[in-house]
């Protein structure tokens, strides 16, 4: 099936680019100012933040953190399972992995709320309880580089967001200062394991963002091109790609209505939900329509009321109930009710 958004998908994709990567240079900022702010306010109990805290991600583990006064966990963390995790090789040595960050990036939320030698404190709990110390020290040290480039982001992310990021010259140079920063603080492999998909994907996105900004291609050459730049993405990731545009498409189809569908419509909806899948659409259009006449038939009987000069607001109000329980259900009602108090308040 052919994408009937395929003549902008291209400039939806720069637009996407550009803010994803403000997004995260100003998440970054955000995030350095939190930790700043932290260390200046105090709270109550084992999470009191001391006034002199420092910010260095190389804080020794403190005597809380022991095994016999450990940190609780923290509030914002009760309920929630640890994302990622530590892989050991038969070496008994970590594996490098994208899991290894998520682990980092689970306690890391935390910063700004809690000082940073509690945070590794937990993330030292939560690595001892499950490995040796071997591997609890290599990790800890992976973390402390990993906060060592996260604060060295941080001061690169002001300059990154005055630049032109809707110049695609701009915004590969913002890309390959933080590829080689990321690599000046991890090293070649670890950089890999923790942002190969990412930097991948970006490498994409910026090559489509190169191709619809080009003013010399034509449609047909600007499709061939952006089709070919899938070859940037991994197997994975352009079969996640190709799952999402064709469910895309197939909402796109579902919101024309069903008698104007055309065959090749029609078949895309049978071949993603199945045969009977026109039937059913065909019911949801008939109860949204029906929906409808009952929403502008109540719409009506409470503008009738409201001009009735000889009923008190309390007794249109009765009125309008009784219509309510003789013509619709109860869900009905509420619904009509909230539909109401929310165009009141418009």
């Amino acid at each position: 099936m052919k994408r009937r958004f395929a003549g902008r998908a291209g400039l939806i994709a720069a637009l996407l680019l550009i803010l994803g990567i403000i997004i995260g240079l100003r998440g970054q900022k955000t995030k350095q100012a939190q930790a700043t702010s932290a260390a200046a306010v105090e709270t109550d109990g084992n999470w009191a933040v001391r006034p002199d805290a420092p910010s260095s991600f190389r804080a020794e583990t403190p005597s809380s953190a022991s095994p016999e006064n450990a940190l609780p966990p923290h509030p914002s963390l009760e309920g929630t399972d640890v994302n990622g995790g530590i892989r050991v090789d038969e070496q008994g040595r970590m594996a490098l992995h994208r899991d290894v960050r998520r682990l980092f990036d689970y306690y890391l939320s935390l910063r700004g709320r809690v000082p940073n030698e509690n945070i590794r404190a937990l993330l030292r709990q939560h690595l001892e309880a499950s490995q040796p110390g071997s591997v609890v020290k290599e990790a800890l040290a992976l973390y402390d580089r990993y906060g060592a480039l996260i604060d060295a982001e941080t001061k690169y992310a002001e300059e990154w967001t005055e630049r032109d990021l809707t110049a695609s010259e701009q915004v590969a140079s913002v890309l390959e200062e933080r590829h080689k920063l990321r690599r000046e603080y991890l090293g070649e492999a670890l950089s890999e394991a923790f942002y190969q998909d990412q930097e991948q994907y970006e490498a994409f996105q910026l090559e489509r963002m190169k191709i619809s900004t080009n003013l010399n291609l034509g449609e047909e050459e600007k499709k061939a091109a952006l089709e070919a730049a899938e070859s940037l993405l991994s197997p994975q990731q352009r079969a996640i790609r190709k799952q999402t545009f064709a469910w895309l498409d197939i909402k796109q189809i579902a919101r024309q209505p069903i008698e104007s569908l055309d065959a090749e419509g029609a078949d895309a909806i049978r071949q993603r939900f199945g045969d009977d899948a026109l039937d059913r659409l065909a019911a949801v259009e008939q109860e949204r329509q029906r929906w409808e006449q009952k929403r502008e038939a109540w719409l009506a009987e409470k503008a009738r009321l409201a001009k009735r000069s000889d009923l008190s607001e309390d007794e249109k109000k009765t009125q309008l109930q009784d219509y309510g329980q003789t013509h619709l259900d109860a869900s009905e009602v509420r619904r009509m009710q909230a539909l109401d108090s929310e165009r009141d308040t418009h």
